[in-house]
């Protein structure tokens, strides 16, 4: 039997799933010498690359802490504001290499709207942490 749509929730960690796939899709674009010509890789690509990279650790990392303490829920919260911060930065690296390179407008914007879907699901994670462990502090 399937769920109405508006009744529907998410998974629970589909952040991470999500982030997982930004950085395949990010990785796959980077190697394509086609949008980000090989000559550039140690000033733009590889910073790109890295940038997804680190969000994606910050968010296991965040989802690997069990939170029993008021320091475990400071930790997870400091680690997912970092890969919020890792996802602006991203953001930041992409318009550069738009801006830089023949980068398709169809490609960055499906590769932006990945990291906004990032951006969004992680808040709602915060706000879902918040709501829980919130009487923690």
């Amino acid at each position: 039997m399937s769920v109405i749509k508006s009744k529907r929730t998410e998974a629970t960690l589909s952040v991470v799933t999500k982030a997982e796939e930004l950085v395949v899709y990010t990785m796959r674009i980077a190697c394509n010498e086609k949008r980000l010509p090989k000559r550039y890789r140690w000033c733009i690509t590889a910073k790109i690359v890295n940038e997804a990279q680190e969000m994606l650790r910050k968010l296991t990392f965040a989802n690997s802490i069990k939170v029993e303490s008021a320091a475990d829920w400071q930790r997870r919260r400091v680690m997912q504001s970092e890969a919020m911060a890792h996802t602006f930065c991203l953001l930041t690296e992409i318009n550069l290499a738009y801006k830089v390179f023949c980068i398709p407008a169809n490609t960055v914007q499906f590769w932006t709207g990945q990291i906004m879907e990032v951006q969004r699901l992680l808040k709602a994670w915060q706000k879902s942490d918040t709501a829980r462990y919130g009487a923690l502090c």
